[in-house]
């Protein structure tokens, strides 16, 4: 049984790149790699992550020339870390208020010895079948409202609703017929490096097809081994009149999942967690 802290979960192996590298080689290398988030080192230091949000909107969104820009004006800086000995909720309290998904970790000398996310925080939580029991669905989840656009939209069009709106994915089509969904993952694999014109090109041709949806009535256990069997961090929910209503995010689950088996002391400090976040209007990324 884990212990409950952040050094027993997270990833050794950084995937990084330098500080000079252009942004063109570096989005070459996420897509090739299959990561969402690269860290930029300067002389083998991290310094900055840089992740499927800022190709959203540091890149792609403004227009950005990859080739002659380097990847240190649009990383995000000062990185964000936690040390290895601290508690896996304490680290999912810090990534879900400050709307990231990953956090780098310090070793005991200070320096950054692995990183850890929210996807690797739902695989250990299916692993252990934490929150298999869990007899709530999805209806007690305060998820999002969905947001839908035409399958005809055109792309430049929709990336700029999710960054003005400051979303992470949107649904293709209307709430009773969704044929799709468009996400940063998308925005990264299928835009940053297209050379088609963004505005003449419409949205559902680089959407995932089909969306993957579930009834509101899904217990919370199912959907997160669901999200995590698929690979996917927003889950359109149907009611029950088969209707698109609302997207939950991974975070969203997992805070409502009884997803850490901790001792007491750490019981108390998710208990502060849920009430601090409670009392507060979040937006929960995807």
């Amino acid at each position: 049984m884990l212990s409950n802290k952040v050094h027993e979960i997270m990833t050794t192996q950084l995937t990084s790149a330098p500080v000079t590298a252009p942004v063109h080689e570096v989005l070459r290398q996420m897509i090739a790699e299959d990561v969402g988030r690269i860290v930029i080192t300067d002389n083998e230091v991290p310094v900055g992550v840089f992740t499927e949000k800022d190709v959203l909107k540091r890149v792609v969104y403004p227009g950005l020339n990859g080739k002659q820009t380097a990847i240190k004006s649009v990383m995000s800086s000062p990185i964000r870390a936690v040390r290895e000995e601290t508690h896996i909720v304490e680290a999912f309290k810090r990534m879900y208020r400050g709307k990231y998904r990953h956090l780098l970790v310090r070793g005991r000398r200070g320096r950054i010895v692995g990183i850890v996310s929210m996807r690797r925080i739902l695989k250990i939580a299916v692993e252990l079948g934490q929150g298999a029991s869990e007899t709530q669905t999805l209806t007690n989840i305060a998820a999002t409202d969905a947001v839908c656009v035409d399958p005809t939209e055109s792309v430049a069009a929709t990336v700029q609703l999710l960054v003005r709106k400051e979303l992470s994915s949107v649904v293709v089509g209307s709430p009773d017929e969704p044929l799709g969904i468009f996400t940063e993952r998308d925005v990264l694999k299928r835009v940053a490096l297209a050379e088609f014109d963004r505005r003449a090109t419409k949205v559902q041709e680089v959407m995932t097809a089909p969306v993957v949806t579930l009834p509101e009535t899904t217990l919370i256990g199912d959907a997160l081994a669901e999200m995590y069997r698929r690979d996917i961090r927003n889950l359109p929910m149907m009611d029950s009149n088969g209707q698109l209503r609302r997207i939950i995010s991974m975070p969203d689950v997992l805070r409502y999942a009884r997803a850490f088996d901790v001792d007491e002391q750490v019981r108390r400090t998710w208990k502060e967690v849920a009430a601090s976040l409670a009392d507060e209007d979040q937006y929960t990324p995807g």
